[in-house]
């Protein structure tokens, strides 16, 4: 296996929130791409009025939405941020739970309306990390991935 990935350093902190009424993936982009963040992790914690997020079918391709228009929290929303057509594109899953403790979850999609949002946006430094369409999941993935064939 060869192993061509370099160390990537810390870069600046972001702690901030998001309005309520806000989209929050629309929210979150306009963040990175105003503050030029290329690569970096992103967390949040909060409440929607309404959740879109998605399931990957992997036989067709494809992204199956589901839309929640109630009140939920949101217990963790966990991502990273690399370029896709030279632009910052967030790659992040969230989890919900409602008022009776159901959890829902998956990729996080736009529609996503904020009730409030606490985000915490990490920089890291070094080769920007660069994602191509893969051609045998039709998904935009970051490039060279680690084999062990």
């Amino acid at each position: 296996m060869s192993i061509n990935e370099k160390p990537y350093l810390i870069g600046r902190t972001f702690l901030f929130s998001i309005a309520k009424g806000e989209d929050l993936l629309q929210s979150l982009q306009y963040f990175c791409h105003h503050n030029q963040i290329k690569c970096g992790t992103l967390s949040a914690i909060g409440a929607v009025s309404k959740a879109t997020f998605g399931l990957y079918d992997q036989k067709n391709k494809k992204y199956s939405k589901i839309i929640l228009e109630k009140e939920l929290e949101i217990l963790s929303l966990q991502g990273n941020i690399s370029l896709f057509d030279d632009k910052p594109m967030l790659h992040s899953h969230i989890t919900f739970s409602d008022s009776e403790g159901k959890a829902w979850g998956g990729h996080l999609m736009s529609g996503t309306i904020l009730f409030n949002c606490e985000v915490f946006i990490q920089e890291l430094t070094g080769d920007n990390k660069v994602r191509k369409i893969d051609k045998s999941t039709q998904l935009p993935l970051w490039i060279s991935p680690l084999c062990s064939k």
